[in-house]
C-alpha cells in the first residue's frame, strides 16, 4: 500500500525532495564511479554531458541560451531540424521550452524536449513495427 508514502510526501514535500535529490545523487556518482553502466545510465549521462557541453559556452553554464540551443539542435538533433519546414523552428521550440519565460532553458526544461521527441519516435517505432507484422 501507497497510502503511507503519499502523505509523508504531501505532508512534508520538501523532505521527499531532499531524499529524492539525495538518491539522484547517489546514482549521478554511480554513473562516475560504475565501469559498467547500463544502457539507461549511459543515456541519461549523455543527455546531462551534451546539455553541459552547450550551456557552457556562454552565460553561466546551467542553462541555453536561444543561441546555445540552435546550436545543439543543428549538431545533435541535426536529423529533426532537417525535416522541419518552418525556418523559425528553434524559436519556436525556444518559446514552447522556456516555461518560466527567463529567455533561457534549464537542463529540465530541455529535458522535456527530449522526452517530447522520444514520444513521437517510439510512435513511429511502434507503427513500423505494426507494419512489418511484429
Amino acid at each position: 500500500m501507497h497510502t503511507g508514502r503519499c502523505l509523508a510526501i504531501n505532508s512534508h514535500p520538501q523532505l521527499f525532495l531532499n531524499s529524492a535529490q539525495y538518491n539522484l545523487c547517489s546514482i549521478a556518482n554511480s554513473l562516475v564511479l560504475n565501469a559498467m553502466p547500463s544502457d539507461l545510465e549511459r543515456a541519461m549521462e549523455s543527455l546531462i554531458v551534451v546539455f553541459h557541453k552547450y550551456a557552457a559556452k556562454e552565460g553561466c553554464g546551467n542553462t541555453l541560451s536561444r543561441r546555445e540551443l540552435k546550436d545543439l539542435m543543428e549538431n545533435e538533433l541535426s536529423g529533426f531540424l532537417k525535416s522541419q519546414k518552418d525556418p523559425a523552428t528553434v524559436d519556436k521550440i525556444m518559446k514552447d521550452l522556456d516555461s518560466n519565460g527567463d529567455g533561457e532553458v534549464d537542463f529540465e526544461e530541455f529535458v522535456s524536449l527530449v522526452v517530447g521527441l522520444s514520444i513521437a519516435c517510439e510512435q513511429c517505432y511502434q507503427l513500423h513495427k505494426k507494419k512489418m507484422g511484429k
